[in-house]
């Protein structure tokens, strides 16, 4: 592989570490009793929307924490094209965060969690746009799979499919949401060995959570638990909350609370008027009995579970549950012989990989439902057999990256901390050898066990959906044999699925896998992953799951650094190294450096010692061409060329994410003026990675945060820029108004990125802006922009603008644009997206005494740090606004 193939162009992958307990992730007592309620529970309900947040968190909590449904939620996107409050990631780093949001919010309110293969490409006005960009067949056999491998009797669409639903992506995916309700049964438009065995839903509803949508069912998600301390209602803010990045925290709501639905479709009682519902499963039929209706003969096993439940359930003492463990161990036993007694649907008619042989065995609905029901009911009855019995299981390792290829000990414990004594048969862990004992080893009640079990060869922990993607807007599965189709692992067996269709959340790197006997039940216990534990000295125990990394790997600070065209290049790139192997490399460097420029200050080759991180500079000098240039670094080690290193992405409420990207970068080289007397002050703002931009154009630029504004002595800079949405974010801002406007008067240039609604509030602007709702936006990043005052300085001074400074942008022209503007304020250009109607609030230009007040609604926060050469020669012209024309020697 020559360097330049492997380095390619910069692309992102992200790894997920371990999650962070979150308080709705019940145990102990509470999760007991979650589960003896839930055991003979079997109906399951699907939810589609278009992004993470659009969510009815209030209806999943109250399904599976209130009634102990099995509820998921499919979200098309993973919301990689919105904003962060939290941070500066956009694009598929902002993705890889919202994504466990997402998860962490299904840990509190207990659902499951899936998605599409669609990329989130920004704010789109109606559907029809919106599958300009997505691939609307696929995207709709992807809602086809996750459907027939869930298997859901009753279906949610959030959103109702019509323009009504303020964004491209929510209409859109009311539509896919009821097309999928209707195709999920069509083995001719979407095969079942792609696609899953047909499965057809019951029931439709729609969202009506808006007062303005009429709704035919409604229900009080606000009752109180007193097992689990609080409501349903309650859970869903905190699952709500989860959603930092989007600045979606919200009260926890107690009392009564509301939420409502529409039934729009029903196969099982259309002669009941909707009105007349009382519950989602009104018609269907999810009781116990038909599970031994479904099993026949074959599942006689079942017919003593559900009262053998009911009278587990009435004599509980949930501070005591030891009681209850032989009852419970009869309960697996008898679902553990209906399971084996009865046929296995999976989600593709075989279960190995790839040796595919014989005709598949076909399931009809009955039986794909009592597979499906049998499967959950098993998994909960083991988990309350553990609970009841105080059994933890668990593997840690001493540490938490493995090269691949390396050798790793893991220590298996079993805690028993119940009462009777638990005996342990064999187990199995990802990367060794099956360990069986001769004769069950017993562990007694009060003690516990450890094993040291060595594992070697560890997979990488990249998730499937980051790398190349099939089109701009869809995601591409490279794993994949069949389009969409991938092995995937579950520890002890592989299975051929569809990537879609197999929850996020249960998704791992490494798996255990253990076979116990407890009260005369012998069962295997999924134990989770491979974990490393540590102790932080601030938050305490942290785990986080054990990984496959590279040997050797090497990393660039960023992936895109922009230079002036044709101007003398002196500039130092960071190359970080770190060996994650226990041998030690001599390294060999194989840098690509574009023509035009030389690079010095790295070795030959080096000594990594194992474990050892090293940071070398490489000065690049010279001069390059207008353009895009490769730049990247490459490690030779034993004939293996290394070419890609990580970051790690952590907040507190999320687990912790690695984003893999190569040692490689574009070398911009636009062909920029920027005046010697510009002097910036940079206000950060929501998502701002501006500033770098700036000082790689040479630019001198402080960087400051609204606090240590009122501290700046503004007679050192001409020009003070406002980041995007930073009124929102430091209301402090607002105050600092009449110091800036004053400064703006006396020769001052005030640059202020685009706001929200709050910018329409007085003193926000020296001249009035308002707003409609919702906002104007261009949406269209190719959209025409008319010139509207052609001798404007910002389109001349120092660099004249023309149309090809408007090429290449991304995303979108500009969002949030004022409406209603001032007439004192000049507005050089206007743009729309096709039908709509001009906008001017995309510039806005207020000359203050002898100062120029800017307001820019266009999204250079977007447009900059993807290296768009157009969006940097107009942002010089608008921090320039106030400097006379005669200072501008290049």
């Amino acid at each position: 592989m020559t360097l330049r193939r492997a380095l390619g162009g910069a692309v992102l992958v992200a790894s997920v570490l371990a999650p962070r307990p979150a308080f709705g992730q019940e145990r102990g007592a509470a999760a007991l009793d979650q589960l003896l309620r839930g055991v003979t529970v079997s109906g399951r309900v699907l939810m589609v929307a278009a992004h993470p947040d659009d969510e009815d968190t209030n209806l999943l909590a109250q399904l599976v924490r209130g009634h102990q449904v099995h509820a998921a939620y499919l979200s098309l996107t993973r919301g990689d094209g919105g904003q962060n409050l939290i941070g500066n990631e956009l694009g598929e780093g902002l993705g890889a965060i919202r994504t466990e949001e997402l998860l962490a919010a299904r840990r509190v309110d207990g659902a499951q969690q899936f998605f599409s293969r669609a990329y989130d490409f920004g704010f789109s006005k109606n559907a029809t746009e919106t599958f300009e960009h997505w691939d609307r067949e696929a995207l709709l056999g992807d809602v086809v799979r996750v459907i027939r491998a869930f298997r859901p009797q009753v279906m949610v669409a959030v959103f109702s499919g019509t323009r009504a639903d303020g964004h491209g992506h929510h209409e859109a995916s009311g539509l896919l949401a009821r097309e999928g309700f209707e195709a999920a049964r069509d083995t001719v438009r979407f095969p079942v060995f792609t696609h899953g065995r047909p499965w057809q839903p019951q029931k439709f509803y729609r969202g009506a959570w808006s007062r303005n949508r009429p709704h035919t069912l409604s229900m009080d998600v606000g009752e109180y638990d007193p097992v689990l301390g609080r409501s349903a209602a309650e859970i869903a803010g905190e699952s709500r909350s989860q959603h930092r990045s989007q600045g979606f925290g919200v009260v926890q709501r107690r009392g009564a609370v509301q939420t409502r639905l529409t039934r729009e479709v029903t196969l099982v009682n259309d002669s009941v008027p909707a009105e007349q519902e009382q519950s989602l499963f009104d018609g269907v039929d999810t009781t116990f009995a038909r599970l031994t209706r479904l099993g026949g003969g074959r599942a006689a096993a079942l017919a003593p579970i559900a009262a053998l439940m009911d009278s587990l359930a009435q004599v509980v003492d949930l501070r005591r549950p030891g009681a209850i463990v032989p009852g419970l161990a009869r309960v697996v036993t008898l679902a553990e012989q209906a399971r084996d007694s009865v046929k296995a649907c999976g989600i593709i008619p075989f279960r190995r990989y790839p040796g595919i042989t014989g005709a598949p065995p076909t399931c009809d609905g009955d039986e794909l439902d009592l597979d499906e029901s049998l499967t959950r009911l098993l998994a909960r009855a083991r988990a309350a057999l553990l609970q009841a019995g105080r059994v933890l299981v668990e593997a840690t390792a001493s540490q938490e990256l493995v090269a691949f290829g390396d050798a790793l000990v893991v220590r298996v414990t079993i805690y028993n901390r119940g009462t009777q004594p638990v005996q342990l048969h064999e187990m199995q862990l990802s990367g060794a050898r099956p360990l069986k004992f001769e004769a069950p080893l017993e562990i007694a009640a009060g003690t516990d066990s450890t094993f040291l079990v060595p594992v070697v060869g560890l997979v990488d922990a990249r998730p499937w959906w980051l790398g190349p993607r099939a089109s701009k807007a869809m995601f591409l599965d490279t794993r994949s044999p069949v389009d969409g189709i991938a092995k995937v692992s579950y520890g002890v067996a592989d299975e051929l699925i569809p990537s879609v269709a197999l929850a996020e959340d249960v998704r791992r790197v490494t798996a255990l896998k253990v076979r116990l006997g407890l009260a005369g039940a012998t069962t295997t216990v999924d134990a989770g992953e491979i974990i490393y534990r540590f102790a932080d000295p601030v938050l305490g125990e942290q785990n986080r799951p054990v990984g496959g990394v590279p040997p050797i790997t090497v990393a660039l600070d960023r992936t895109l650094e922009m230079v002036r065209a044709n101007e003398p290049i002196d500039r130092m790139i960071r190359v970080t190294l770190k060996s994650h192997t226990q041998q030690r490399r001599v390294l060999r460097f194989r840098p690509l450096i574009p023509a035009g420029v030389t690079g010095t200050g790295l070795p030959d080759s080096l000594v990594l010692e194992p474990g050892a991180s090293r940071e070398l500079y490489l000065t690049l000098k010279g001069r390059l061409a207008p353009g895009r240039h490769d730049f990247g670094i490459g490690v030779e080690s034993e004939n293996t060329l290394f070419v890609e290193g990580f970051s790690t992405i952590e907040y507190p409420h999320i687990r912790p994410i690695r984003m893999y990207r190569q040692a490689a970068a574009y070398l911009v080289a636009v062909p920029v003026t920027v005046p010697r007397a510009l002097r910036v002050a940079y206000v950060l703002g929501v998502s701002d990675a501006v500033s770098p931009v700036l000082s790689q154009l040479g630019v001198p630029t402080a960087v400051i945060t609204a606090a240590q504004l009122p501290l700046l002595d503004l007679k050192e800079f001409t020009t003070v820029v406002i980041g995007p949405r930073a009124y929102e974010t430091s209301p402090e801002l607002a105050a600092a108004n009449p110091r800036l406007f004053e400064w703006v008067r006396s020769g001052g240039t005030l640059v202020v990125q685009y706001g929200q609604f709050e910018m329409q509030d007085e003193g926000m602007t020296p001249a009035m802006i308002a707003f409609s709702r919702p906002a104007a936006r261009v949406t269209l990043e190719g959209a025409p922009v008319r010139v509207l005052d052609a001798q404007s300085k910002l389109l001349r001074f120092p660099n004249r603008i023309t149309d090809t400074d408007w090429a290449d942008w991304v995303q979108e022209r500009a969002l949030y644009m004022p409406s209603a503007i001032d007439p004192s304020y000049r507005t050089p250009i206007a743009m729309n997206d096709p039908e709509e109607p001009e906008q001017r609030g995309a510039i806005l230009d207020l000359p203050m005494g002898r100062g120029r007040y800017i307001y820019t609604s266009l999204s250079l926060f977007r447009q900059l740090p993807s290296g768009v050469p157009g969006s940097a020669r107009l942002f010089v012209n608008l921090l320039s606004a106030g400097l006379p024309e005669e200072r501008t020697t290049p």
